[in-house]
């Protein structure tokens, strides 16, 4: 009896354990599917993963529910989805701040810990004035900041946001200096900008269209490659001569490492969902543009973005990465080394006059090659600016070398040559530096 009891119990546990493993390892997906959303309730981000995750649910068979991780400009939930178990069941929603925040020294997850699925929607910046004021298009704009420069005032969303280098990017394609007023959101910015605080705005069409609707405010240009559906009276900065295209996006994606099958099927519910006529509408009454993009061609697009971002953040001179030193970083880096150069040669100089002024040689010539020095040094500083890196470098080190040491001139050109050739690959491509 009691070895009939034992089988019966042994039984009972091989049958709860294999109810466990088929729970565990049984289709995909069986269980709650959880959509990770950085920012904070009540933004398009958390509009759109709802009306997403209500849509894909009745598709994947599963509750699927949105947890909002805001913090840290939305590091908080890129980060914990990026390091959630790879198993499909944990969905983040991405925001451009990956494409910034490492550039700033915020976060350390890129676009490389997450295997992809797609880009939903792409919301372009829109540069927006108030109705009443002095512009009334985008040369006007530009042309009044170039008679005046860091005289027009863009508010942005904070230091380093999208839309802080939105307003970067048409300062740098109208080559002009604006005065950048940082708020702590767009919302913020736009009452600014009606309350007449700051004259300039470069946000999402959506955080300014009711204003605009009621006469308030005026946009510009939408900064696209293509004209915004929700608004196709407004020019698009390229049609205007401005080859500008950035703005706030989102998508989709798991952490990396999951299965493929998995990924698939995900893929498919969503690009279901994203169809659905209700859905589309109720974005569009909301003024959130999809704009569906895919696997790799996403990957291209946040590592596109993520350069662009790159190069803005630097020109900015904000906080940047050991990588990211800056546009001014060669520079400071190279005055710093000609100091010492400098320093090196007058104590070398110094020493051969100490012998030879016996020989009733002139005290003169260390005078002169200390000018000569730095009459060369300020004559390349101002050069990079005006005829860029290699232009300015080659001619440099051809006069250093030679005022270091005659040798013969075809040695001298090509040390020349192969020393700014081997500085630019340095800092250009390892360092990823952008050189004048």
């Amino acid at each position: 009896m009691a070895r009939r009891t034992i089988e019966l119990l042994m039984l009972a546990n091989l049958l709860g354990l294999w109810g466990c493993y088929s729970q565990v390892e049984g289709p995909f997906p069986n269980r709650q599917i959880t959509i990770v959303c950085p920012p904070a309730p009540g933004g398009i981000s958390d509009t759109l993963t709802r009306a997403l995750a209500a849509t894909v649910q009745p598709i994947l068979g599963v509750p699927v529910i949105v947890e909002n991780k805001p913090g840290g400009a939305n590091a908080v939930g890129l980060t914990y989805g990026a390091y959630a178990k790879p198993d499909g069941y944990t969905v983040t929603y991405l925001v451009a701040e990956l494409a910034i925040l490492p550039h700033l020294n915020l976060s350390v997850v890129t676009v490389d810990d997450f295997d992809l699925l797609a880009r939903t929607n792409y919301n372009p910046a829109a540069v927006t004035v108030r109705a009443d004021g002095k512009w009334r298009t985008l040369h006007e704009l530009i042309a009044y900041a170039k008679e005046n420069p860091k005289q027009v005032r863009v508010g942005n969303s904070g230091t380093g946001s999208i839309w802080h280098l939105a307003a970067a990017a048409l300062q740098e394609a109208g080559g002009v200096e604006f005065k950048h007023v940082p708020f702590a959101g767009a919302a913020l910015a736009v009452q600014a900008l009606l309350g007449e605080h700051v004259d300039v705005v470069c946000v999402s069409p959506t955080e300014v269209q009711s204003h605009v609707e009621a006469g308030k405010l005026r946009m510009l240009a939408i900064m696209a490659k293509e004209k915004d559906p929700l608004f196709p009276k407004i020019p698009t900065a390229k049609e205007l001569g401005y080859d500008l295209d950035i703005g706030a996006w989102g998508g989709l994606a798991v952490p990396k490492g999951t299965p493929t099958d998995v990924k698939e099927k995900l893929l498919s519910a969503f690009r279901k969902a994203i169809r659905d006529p209700k859905l589309i509408q109720m974005m569009t009454e909301r003024g959130i543009r999809l704009a569906w993009l895919e696997g790799e061609e996403f990957k291209k697009f946040i590592k596109n973005q993520s350069e662009q971002n790159r190069r803005l953040i630097a020109s900015l001179g904000l906080q940047l990465t050991a990588g990211d030193v800056g546009f001014h970083f060669f520079p400071r880096l190279l005055l710093v080394a000609i100091v010492i150069l400098s320093g090196l040669l007058v104590i070398e100089q110094k020493g051969k006059w100490l012998k030879v002024s016996r020989q009733d040689i002139s005290s003169q010539w260390l005078m002169v090659k200390g000018m000569f020095t730095a009459g060369l040094t300020f004559a390349y500083i101002v050069a990079l600016n005006f005829f860029g890196f290699l232009w300015a470098t080659v001619p440099f080190l051809l006069f250093a070398v030679l005022n270091l040491k005659r040798e013969r001139l075809g040695i001298v050109i090509a040390v020349a040559i192969l020393g700014a050739g081997l500085i630019w690959f340095l800092f250009a491509r390892l360092l990823k530096v952008p050189l004048p």
